[in-house]
């Protein structure tokens, strides 16, 4: 058995891995179809590389960027390729906190599924692994595993949630932080009424930062093959994608037989967030050397997406404690509690 420690860290998950020898983080990430260089200095004489372009890569927002391409040395316990080809793209990036890319690539199913093992994801012992044949046997007879509705495909993987009594399918999305997302659609309802509506770019992907409004659900009534739990939702408008991200996946240890096309799953001790943690009424985040208003809960009218916070309790925002500054504010539920100035863009 082949493994590789698995490093959670900020809802977030890393495998570590050397480009033509070089170690570096990349985020594990099951809703990529193939693996991404984010950061040029992770590669050894990057500046020697060639660098083409062909076709197109799309974030979860369905947005396009050029798709450039290198070929590297890439390997790990868990696979090893002498001419494996990254695409590479320059992530929109952010100077503080919870925005800030921290990993030098994206690792996608690509370098998994080209070498036919049978995936354990081992959240439990936090580690990643190919199993042999033996081994994957060994665990479907001690019937801790459970086979799960499922389907595999171009290197993606999908699995069924039934939400409120209604089948929909989701794609295992370990690079999304959150827990379950849906795109909007007039035609979605739900009736739990325990939600939250948010507006404003709640999310980075891989293209850019996206903008547009969030419905988000607590203790959302989900059943995933006999487990009966409760979830955190969101309704998207600006992410494109049906997807369960790694606070759902966390909470279970998978046994991925693609070229079979099943999946099994077992649930662990890890819990899934189903309850709000505060209630948003604004989140500030550093735009171009300036601390703005990023999001709002809808029915807010004091502030307004854009506006620039220039002081915060008396203490002047400057380019030294702008991430310190943001911080306060992503911690604060109420900002009514807070001496605020503010530049609005209205004027």
């Amino acid at each position: 058995m082949d493994c590789e420690s698995l490093i959670l860290n900020s809802k977030a998950s890393f495998l570590s891995v050397k480009i033509d020898g070089l170690s570096s983080d990349f985020l594990f990430d099951t809703g990529a179809t193939r693996s991404v260089l984010l950061d040029s200095t992770a590669v050894p004489n990057f500046s020697n590389k060639k660098i083409s372009s062909f076709g197109v890569a799309k974030g979860a927002d369905k947005k396009k960027i050029v798709n450039q391409l290198l070929t590297v040395k890439l390997s790990s316990p868990l696979f090893e390729s002498d001419t494996k080809v990254l695409s590479f793209i320059k992530m929109p990036d952010s100077k503080c906190g919870q925005f800030k890319t921290n990993y030098s690539g994206i690792l996608g199913m690509d370098v998994f599924f080209e070498n036919q093992s049978v995936m354990q994801l081992d959240f439990s012992n936090s580690k990643v692994c190919n199993i042999t044949t033996q081994q994957f046997r060994q665990y479907l007879s001690d019937n801790q595993y459970q086979l799960l509705k499922s389907k595999c495909k171009s290197n993606q993987i999908f699995v069924y949630l039934e939400i409120e009594g209604k089948e929909y399918l989701f794609k295992m999305d370990s690079g999304y932080t959150g827990n379950i997302i849906m795109p909007y659609n007039e035609k979605l309802s739900f009736k739990n009424d325990k939600k939250l509506e948010l507006e404003g770019s709640l999310f980075q992907t891989i293209s850019s930062h996206t903008s547009g409004s969030e419905i988000l659900y607590e203790k959302m009534p989900v059943t995933f093959g006999s487990f009966n739990l409760e979830a955190k939702l969101n309704v998207s408008t600006s992410i494109k994608a049906q997807n369960i991200g790694i606070d759902f996946i966390k909470a279970f240890d998978w046994l991925i037989d693609y070229n079979n096309n099943k999946i099994y799953v077992k649930r662990n001790q890890n819990s899934i967030e189903s309850a709000f943690k505060r209630r948003v009424m604004y989140y500030a985040k550093v735009k171009a050397e300036k601390l703005e208003i990023v999001v709002k809960e809808k029915s807010q009218t004091k502030f307004n997406l854009g506006d620039e916070i220039v002081s915060v309790n008396g203490q002047k925002v400057t380019a030294e404690n702008q991430c310190e500054l943001q911080d306060l504010l992503n911690r604060t539920e109420d900002w009514n509690s807070l001496q605020l100035e503010v530049i609005s863009i209205s004027k």
